[in-house]
C-alpha cells in the first residue's frame, strides 16, 4: 500500500545500530525530573546521560497508542492521528515572512512591509497581526486539518508571553484542533490551563492538543524541551517527538547513519513519555535531511529529504508508532516554480509514505526560515490535489456506466446525459486557484500569475472571516487569563 524504500533487512540494521547507540553511547537528558523517571524504572544513567536496553525500549513502546483522536472545540474538526489519512497542519516556527508583489511589479526585492495590499515585497519580521491573520486563514483553508501553533515567530515587545497570545488566537479565531506551546514547563502549563477554560471541564484523559518536542541532534534534548515533555506527558497529552538531523553537520553524512542517530534519540524520548504516564500518545517524528555541501545550508527541497521521509515512515511502522514527517517543503525563498516542484515532491512523498501527521503542510519557504501568505493558500490547494489522487477510482456498475455507453454508442457524446448531469458536481476535484480558463481568458485578465491568484484568495478569505461562535463566559475567561499573564 505504501511506497517503501528499504528492504526489511536494512530496517533491521538501522534498528540494531540505534539499539547499540542507546546501550553503549546513550542520550543526554539534562533535566532532573526526566532522569528521575528513568532511574525509577531501572534505566541506567550516568550524570545526564541515559542508557537504554532494547528490552526496556520495546516494553515501553508497547504502551504507545497506534491511533488517537485530538478533540477540537468544534467536534466536526476532531482529527484522528494514526491508521488513516494524514493530518495536515500549517508550517511551524518560521522567523520571517516573505511578501509577494503583483507580477506587474517585477517580483520580490528588498525589505518588505505589510503584505495586505501586495505592494510591498521582500523579507520582514512577522507581527502579531500577521499571526492572527494566519490563524484565520488556517481556519478557512479546507485542507488544513488543524490551526497549528507558532506558525511564524511574531515580533512582540514581550517574547516571554508571546505563546499565550498565540494560543489565544488559535482558541478564539478558529475552532479547529490546535498545537500546544513547548516554551518549557510554563508553555505546557499555560496551554493546559487555557484548554480547560476553552473546553469548560476538567480534561482528565481527553486529548485536546498535540505538541512538538524537538530532540537536540546528535543524541540529546534541551532542558526546555524536556520540561514541556514531562509536563504534557503527566496529563497524557500527545507529543510529537521529532528530530532534525542535518546529514553532514549534526548527523553523519550518510543517510543510513542519520537514520540510526535520530532513531536512537527519538525512541529514548518516546520511552520517557511512557515511563511518566503509560499510554500517552506519542508520534515518531522526523524532518531530517542533508546539508548543501557548497553552502552548508539545510536542504529541505532535496531528493534526500524525500528518501528520509520514506525510510522514517517505514521505521515508524516497524515500531508500530504513528509517524510525523514531510510537508510542502522547499529551499526556495519565494513561491516560484522551484518552490512548487520541491513542495509537491515532498508532499506527495509524504502521502505515499503513509505519514500520519504532517507539520509544514502549508506556507513554508527558505528551508524553514520563512513563511508566505501566498504559498500557504497554494500549498493548501496542493494538499487537496494530493488527497484527491489518493482517493482512488471507484469501480462499480454505476461508475462503469455500461448502459450509458451503450445508449450513446459510437460517435456520440455524454455531455447532456442524465448520468453526467447527476454526477458532474461531485465527480472531479475542483481547484480554487489553478487556472483552467485557457490562453485567451488569461490574456484578457491581464496575465495574472498563480501568486497573483493566491494573493487575491487569501485577501478574500480574510475579508470574509468571522470568528467561530464562542460563549461569552468562556471568551471573557480567556481574555482575563491572557491579561493575567501580562500578554
Amino acid at each position: 500500500m505504501y511506497h517503501e524504500i528499504l528492504p526489511k533487512e536494512d530496517i533491521q540494521a538501522i534498528h540494531d545500530t540505534a539499539m547499540q547507540l542507546l546501550v553503549d553511547v546513550g542520550v543526554q537528558f539534562p533535566y532532573e525530573p526526566a532522569l528521575a523517571a528513568f532511574t525509577k524504572h531501572g534505566v541506567k544513567t550516568d550524570g545526564a546521560r541515559v542508557y537504554l536496553s532494547e528490552e526496556q525500549v520495546m516494553k515501553a513502546l508497547a504502551d504507545v497508542p497506534k491511533q488517537f483522536i485530538i478533540h477540537a472545540r468544534n467536534p466536526e474538526h476532531d482529527v484522528v492521528v494514526g491508521g488513516g489519512g494524514p493530518v495536515f497542519a500549517p508550517a511551524y516556527g518560521a522567523p520571517f515572512l516573505v511578501d509577494a508583489a503583483p507580477s506587474s511589479e517585477g517580483g520580490p526585492s528588498g525589505e518588505g512591509g505589510p503584505s495586505g495590499d501586495g505592494g510591498m515585497v521582500g523579507k520582514r519580521a512577522p507581527s502579531m497581526e500577521d499571526y492572527v491573520n494566519l490563524v484565520k486563514l488556517a481556519q478557512a483553508l479546507p485542507n488544513q486539518d488543524m490551526s497549528g501553533h507558532l506558525i511564524v515567530e511574531p515580533s512582540v515587545a514581550d517574547a516571554g508571553t508571546a505563546h499565550v497570545r498565540m494560543l489565544y488566537a488559535h482558541m478564539v479565531h478558529s475552532d479547529k484542533a490546535f498545537i500546544g506551546s513547548t516554551v518549557g514547563k510554563k508553555g505546557a502549563q499555560h496551554t493546559m490551563e487555557m484548554a480547560r477554560i476553552l473546553f469548560g471541564e476538567e480534561l482528565k484523559d481527553k486529548v485536546v492538543c498535540i505538541s512538538l518536542i524537538n530532540s537536540l541532534t546528535p543524541l540529546g534534548y534541551s532542558t526546555e524541551m524536556l520540561e514541556a515533555l514531562v509536563a504534557f506527558a503527566e496529563v497524557g497529552q500527545p507529543l510529537v517527538i521529532a528530530a532534525l538531523g542535518m546529514a553532514g553537520s549534526t548527523a553523519p553524512i550518510t543517510l543510513a547513519g542519520t537514520l540510526a542517530v535520530q532513531t536512537a534519540e527519538l525512541l529514548a524520548g518516546i520511552v520517557l513519555t511512557q515511563l511518566i504516564k503509560p499510554g500517552t500518545p506519542a508520534v515518531f517524528g522526523s524532518t531530517s535531511t542533508n546539508i548543501d555541501m557548497k553552502t552548508g545550508a539545510l536542504a529541505i527541497g532535496s531528493p534526500e529529504l524525500s528518501q528520509m521521509i520514506l525510510a522514517h515512515a517505514q521505521l515508524a511502522r516497524h515500531y508500530g508508532l504513528p509517524s510525523r514527517s514531510g510537508g510542502a517543503l522547499t529551499d526556495a525563498s519565494y513561491p516560484d516554480a522551484q518552490a512548487a516542484f520541491e513542495s509537491m515532491m515532498s508532499l506527495l512523498t509524504t502521502f505515499n509514505a503513509g505519514v500520519d501527521f504532517v507539520l509544514h503542510a502549508g506556507g513554508i519557504l527558505s528551508s524553514y526560515l520563512a513563511f508566505s501568505y501566498e504559498k500557504f493558500v497554494l500549498d493548501d490547494e496542493m494538499c487537496g490535489m494530493v488527497r484527491r489522487l489518493h482517493q482512488g477510482i471507484e469501480v462499480s456498475p454505476q461508475t462503469l456506466a455500461y448502459d450509458v455507453i451503450a445508449k450513446v454508442g459510437p460517435g456520440g457524446n455524454y455531455l447532456m446525459e442524465p448520468h453526467t448531469v447527476k454526477r458532474c458536481r461531485k465527480e472531479f476535484w475542483k481547484p480554487a486557484l489553478c487556472d483552467r480558463g485557457g490562453l485567451e481568458a488569461w490574456t484578457q485578465a491581464g496575465q495574472p500569475t498563480a501568486v497573483d491568484r493566491a494573493r487575491q484568495r487569501w485577501q478574500k478569505l480574510l475579508s470574509e472571516h468571522e470568528d467561530p461562535a464562542l460563549d461569552e463566559t468562556t471568551a471573557k475567561q480567556l481574555e482575563a487569563y491572557v491579561a493575567a499573564q501580562g500578554a
